[in-house]
């Protein structure tokens, strides 16, 4: 992982610890959160506020990737369009978009489809715990299993998966 992806992956951790830190320390704060709504759209939603991050990605299977992010990283359907669903854990959020299915051959002219989603990017998620998470990853066959648990010189431990559109995901445990 180059220096930026590692500052940015760091930067969003930091800000979600932050964030969490601010909550939970803080008894007004603990108090409105208990009163704050639970919808995505809704004016005082218990996430969406100023400086909340939150991630939208093009999947093929849809229901694979809820039940991955369900199984591994704890998420839950917030929200659900048949096309369009909302995954949510206490400080997070994913956008899930069913994708069309890609032609099986271009038509002449057409541009070519992308067999990966862009540059990579890497994906970080915070998980309670990491070893039942790897269990339940490697539970997910489409999901390819790029590293195994690593001990990293930064302090944590995690893996790595690719999601069956090519998304890079680093499933990590919070610092010790």
């Amino acid at each position: 992982m180059n220096l930026p992806t590692q500052l940015l992956t760091l930067v969003v951790i930091a800000a979600a610890t932050i964030s969490s830190a601010q909550t939970d320390s803080n008894p007004v704060a603990q108090n409105a959160a208990s009163q704050e709504i639970d919808s995505p759209t809704a004016r005082g939603d218990r996430l969406r506020q100023p400086g909340f991050l939150f991630l939208e990605l093009d999947c093929n299977d849809l229901a694979g990737a809820i039940e991955f992010f369900r199984d591994v990283a704890g998420f839950e359907i917030n929200r659900n369009d048949g096309n369009f669903v909302i995954l949510r854990s206490k400080r997070g959020e994913l956008l899930l978009n069913q994708r069309s299915p890609a032609p099986k051959t271009a038509a002449p002219g057409a541009p070519i489809i992308p067999k990966v989603q862009g540059p990579r990017v890497e994906i970080g998620i915070v998980v309670d715990d990491l070893d039942k998470a790897f269990a339940a990853a490697q539970k997910h066959p489409d999901w390819v299993i790029a590293d195994r648990i690593q001990h990293q010189s930064w302090g944590v431990r995690d893996f790595r998966v690719f999601s069956p559109e090519h998304y890079y995901f680093r499933i990590t445990e919070g610092p010790h």
